[in-house]
């Protein structure tokens, strides 16, 4: 068995190098978009700093000192002010790597700082490409590697805004020619392909198969997706249902993430809760009032206010709206540690132990028993239904008191910075002709019920790169759900400077009996409410398939102008069609009550706790597969200066041991004086006969074996070296 032969420092040798940092840069690309990482150009120069040294060969030990040098470099740079030559900032540094070292002992992997874990990330880079380096130099395979990092693009293409439409073209150009040049390697390892050399004839050829291929594939037309978005579907599963079971497969319904709304959705007829109700509106949850371009957020975190029984802390209504007083009793089947309730809520009823806490800003109310979120089964609920006048909201035609507050008015007319403009010259083409609020909101709402718009739940587009969610929907598509519709409404609003916000919840659900309605995932809905001065807030509907539950009509009690206009009253009874009922397109869901289990995983991240055992396992894999490499550096120093007797029986069996990890291993029956020719007429030397003199002299004269390694400890040392070089 012949050892094998170090890599050489050939062009081959230097494209599968550089193929290799290319395939691992793509790793570290997504990191941008799919974690808080902002700046990885570090990162990838580290890489390309390992791939060099190992291309070059440079001694384990120097670059060992150069990769940690890099690594302080690195961390300096990003967490500390001080000048790099300026060693102060070392004692930062070491105070914080002792302390992530004793949270480790603890088990604390959240406890760990942002140092310590670019630390750990820059000494995986290091193994990573390591053991890249074995696999194409030594084991001449790249496939499994390649198709990982396939598996690995693909999958955060389809559940992370990162777009690997070019990452996809980067990797296969580039495995299939470390494919290319690791098989032609393999062929000539085999007898009959010896003295072919790498050249044009093979080189070249390879290059135009691969390029054409990647061309013509990339021009080729492409079918579309012939099944909906897996996302929606794959974060539902494994949910708890109403019964506290696992399903299969769980339907979205209310989620409270709606940064980056898009894409179909699975109905689930779930039911959520049961009303007993004289009138029939929507059930609020909470509003949003920041647009990002892909969904919604809150502006800020806002105060909690905290009620008992009357609601202290909101209100929609000014002094103009008129309202009539009713109740309704809330049996909840999917139980939330959140209330939901109709415009107007007056006051809430429930065990005396509990209290409510609002979200100012969101205007969601959660239920707390002292310190402690609850999720209630039942409370009753009093609210002010109100009654809206068309004629009276005409009158407003200029902004009230509170618009002229900056606070408000930043939040409520709030748009990105990059707002497409035509979304805006949009906007001024309906309103800009009508001289009241009322028939500018009409107008955008009405907007949608014509021109193309199209309600549907399963071909909905999800806006790509740096495209504007409803710019993508106005223009577009025209396709989509209430999501869709509502956030193209309060967009358009604002960008006419009427104050709107992002309204999300249920709708009024199916009515099963007189005053009792049954309310599904299905009804989860999102809408319009926009600010009206002297009204308060006003909910109106622009989803498509769908009417606003609240009651619009003339006064006819007004005198003048008034009376001329004719009367128009939304019924109070529910449409003999049944409407389309849907559900929001984020899935994230407060669901039923936690486990034990759940209640430890939400504590106990055990993400941190695959990538130590990961780090572990390369760690100890990479010790094991580069043993031949760094053992002699341990023999000698457990063996070059030892001072007892047995000390050269010890070494010189190291020796051997060595021998045969390098692929030369003594056979049966063969004599130390035999094999020590053999292993000098493959070295071309005679250190290793030398040694086996002086060894058998010790061997036999047992009383002078000390003496003797005193002589050959140095020939004993280069030797070692030698042959693991």
């Amino acid at each position: 068995m012949k050892p094998k032969i170090p890599a050489q420092r050939d062009i081959r040798n230097l494209l599968l190098n550089i193929f290799g940092f290319l395939l691992l840069w793509e790793w570290l690309r997504p990191l941008h978009t799919v974690t808080d990482t902002q700046e990885t150009s570090g990162f990838v120069i580290f890489v390309g700093v390992c791939f060099l040294l190992l291309f070059l060969r440079v001694p384990f030990l120097l670059g060992a000192l150069i990769k940690i040098f890099l690594m302080l470099y690195m961390v300096h740079s990003l967490y500390f002010k001080q000048d790099f030559l300026n060693v102060t900032w070392l004692k930062g540094f070491a105070a914080d790597f002792i302390k992530n070292i004793g949270l480790m002992l603890q088990a604390n992997w959240m406890g760990m700082t942002p140092i310590f874990r670019t630390l750990l990330f820059c000494i995986l880079l290091w193994l990573m490409s390591y053991l890249l380096h074995y696999w194409f130099t030594h084991q001449k395979r790249i496939l499994l590697f390649f198709v990982l990092t396939i598996i690995y693009i693909t999958v955060i293409d389809t559940f992370s805004p990162y777009n690997a439409q070019a990452a996809i073209i980067r990797t296969v150009l580039i495995g299939f020619f470390m494919l290319g040049i690791l098989q032609f390697e393999r062929l000539k390892d085999k007898e009959l392909s010896k003295h072919v050399n790498i050249g044009k004839k093979w080189a070249i050829p390879l290059a135009i198969f691969i390029l054409f291929s990647a061309f013509i594939g990339y021009i080729s037309p492409k079918a579309s997706p012939q099944w909906p978005d897996p996302v929606p579907f794959l974060k539902g599963y494994g949910q708890e249902n109403a019964n506290g079971s696992i399903n299969g497969v769980k339907k979205i319904g209310y989620g409270t993430n709606d940064q980056s709304l898009g894409g179909p959705f699975i109905a689930d007829d779930t039911v959520v809760f049961n009303a007993n109700t004289e009138k029939r509106h929507y059930w609020r949850v909470e509003t949003k009032d920041t647009y990002t371009g892909k969904g919604w957020k809150l502006s800020g975190e806002a105060e909690k206010e905290i009620f008992y029984d009357e609601n202290t802390a909101l209100n929609w209504y000014e002094t103009k709206t008129e309202v009539e007083e009713f109740e309704t009793e809330i049996q909840m089947d999917l139980k939330y540690s959140h209330i939901v309730y109709p415009l107007g809520l007056s006051s809430v009823e429930a065990d005396p132990d509990i209290h409510f806490s609002v979200n100012t800003l969101s205007e969601k109310v959660s239920t707390y028993r002292g310190n402690d979120e609850v999720k209630l089964d039942s409370y009753s609920l009093h609210y002010e239904y109100p009654k809206y006048y068309i004629n009276h909201l005409k009158e407003v035609t200029e902004p009230g008191s509170l618009e002229q507050d900056a606070i408000f008015r930043e939040r409520y007319t709030q748009l990105p910075v990059d707002l497409p403009e035509r979304v805006k010259e949009l906007a001024a083409e309906i309103t800009s002709s009508l001289t009241n609020r009322y028939d500018q909101v009409k107008a955008v709402e009405n907007y949608f019920q014509v021109n193309g718009f199209v309600y549907d739940t399963q071909d909905v587009a999800i806006p790509e790169g740096d495209q504007d969610y409803v710019d993508q929907f106005l223009f577009d598509t025209k396709m989509g759900y209430c999501d869709n519709f509502s956030t193209s409404m309060v967009v358009l609003l604002r960008a006419a400077d009427i104050p709107s916000r992002w309204v999300k919840g249920y709708t009024e659900g199916q009515r099963i009996e007189l005053n009792s309605y049954e309310i599904t995932n299905n009804n989860a809905h999102s809408w319009v409410e926009v600010y009206f001065p002297e009204f308060g807030w006003v909910p109106f509907e622009p989803t498509k398939g769908f009417s606003n539950s609240n009651l619009f009509s003339y006064d006819l009690t007004m005198t003048g102008s008034g009376n001329s206009q004719t009367p128009q009253t939304a019924p109070d009874e529910i449409p003999k069609e049944e409407k389309v009922e849907e559900a929001v397109a984020t899935p994230i869901s407060e669901d039923t009550d936690s486990s034990i289990f759940e209640k430890i995983t939400k504590a106990f991240s055990w993400k941190y706790v695959l990538i130590i055992l990961v780090s572990i396992f390369l760690i100890v894999y990479t010790l094991f597969k580069s043993r031949k490499k760094w053992l002699p550096y341990l023999y000698i120093r457990l063996y070059k200066n030892a001072k007892d007797e047995d000390v050269y029986f010890k070494a010189y069996h190291a020796l051997l041991k060595q021998l045969d990890r390098v692929g030369f291993p003594r056979k049966e029956g063969q004599t130390l004086r035999e094999y020590s020719l053999q292993v000098d007429h493959f070295y071309k030397g005679h250190e290793m006969e030398q040694l086996t003199r002086s060894y058998e002299r010790a061997l036999y004269r047992k009383d002078n074996a000390h003496t003797e390694w005193v002589k050959s400890v140095e020939l004993w040392e280069n030797l070692i070296k030698k042959i693991s070089s």
